[in-house]
């Protein structure tokens, strides 16, 4: 009988096993998710014993009949470490990955990610300028939905016009406000594993870069700094990453070099620009931030060319031929063709 048992036992093993390797191959963001799951086992299992260690010491240390064995001071600093272990805890407790774009106002932000859900979800291009924080998430839901912050309320969503209307005629939105916009899974594969991606106001029209920093950025997992590849990384841009680093131990930063596609036109320079820019970026996150070194920098800079992604994701949905260069392909190297 035991060893009946214990073939059943295996064979459920294998299959949660099988089921497991399964789902993370089923999409690259799935190893994010389950590498979360076991450091947050592991982070929980820290803050016990920390949290016993804490105990034994401060009981010991307030006790008059025991010998001093520790002091005040090392009471503290062990509170302490629980202290910092919880907060680690309380971000690696979200589910999903968050992804927050940042960069000047017109630079592309919201066709990047455009272009990443294969469809124009959020309003961009000529006209459009994201005026508040927008963070786009799945729902198991058919119906795409709105939601503001500190109402509960679902304000129904069908078009790109419809949302950038109620954006715009909502007098209470202001560039520290955030929008919930919840986007069916079935029409975006991405959105299926958890992810969040964030939208964001302008960089460099606002003087509150401070506050965004605390209420949006501090939970994100990867940030994105999306530049116009036409110019170079102005200052607003450099002076909000490191307001970033100077309150998150190196953030996982990326940049993308966009409106590459503007260099074809002037083909015989565009090593040479491209160059420049790697040179640029790079000793901006490495001489500047000090968040990779340069044998890393390389895997975080890219050129690409938003709009023409977009278009050609459009056109391969709807079944047509391609247009635009995929090769140039917007975050490919975080999230593959889905």
């Amino acid at each position: 009988m035991s060893l009946l048992f214990s073939r059943c036992n295996s064979i459920v093993t294998v299959k949660k096993d099988k089921r497991h390797m399964a789902e993370v191959n089923a999409s690259p963001l799935k190893h994010f998710v389950t590498a979360k799951k076991k450091i947050n086992g592991i982070f929980e299992q820290l803050g016990a014993y920390i949290q016993e260690s804490a105990t034994f010491l401060e009981d010991t240390y307030r006790n008059e009949e025991l010998d001093p064995v520790t002091t005040e001071e090392q009471v503290l600093d062990v509170k302490g470490y629980l202290s910092k272990v919880r907060g680690i805890s309380e971000v690696l407790a979200r589910r999903h990955m968050k992804v927050a774009f940042f960069g000047r106002t017109s630079n592309g932000k919201s066709t990047v990610i455009n272009a990443m859900l294969w469809d124009k979800v959020l309003p961009s291009g000529i006209g459009h300028t994201t005026n508040c924080f927008l963070r786009v998430e799945g729902t198991d839901g058919h119906e795409a939905f709105l939601l503001t912050e500190g109402s509960e309320e679902k304000r129904s969503v069908k078009t790109v016009n419809q949302l950038a209307h109620a954006l715009h005629q909502d007098e209470q939105l202001h560039a520290g406000s955030l929008v919930s916009v919840m986007w069916p899974n079935s029409k975006c594969p991405l959105l299926k594993d958890d992810l969040v991606l964030m939208d964001s106001p302008g960089i460099d029209v606002t003087t509150e870069l401070d506050s965004w920093i605390d209420k949006f950025c501090l939970d994100a997992d990867v940030f994105v700094l999306v530049a116009n590849s036409e110019s170079t990384l102005m200052q607003t841009e450099k002076q909000f990453f490191h307001k970033v680093s100077e309150r998150l131990s190196r953030p996982n930063i990326f940049i993308l070099n966009n409106r590459w596609d503007a260099s074809a036109s002037e083909p015989e320079y565009m090593e040479e620009v491209r160059r420049q820019h790697m040179e640029r970026c790079t000793s901006f996150l490495v001489d500047e931030l000090g968040v990779v070194d340069r044998g890393q920098a390389g895997d975080r800079i890219f050129f690409v060319s938003a709009k023409e992604a977009l278009n050609a994701r459009i056109q391969k949905a709807q079944g047509m031929p391609e247009g635009g260069d995929l090769a140039t392909g917007v975050l490919l190297f975080l999230f593959p063709d889905m």
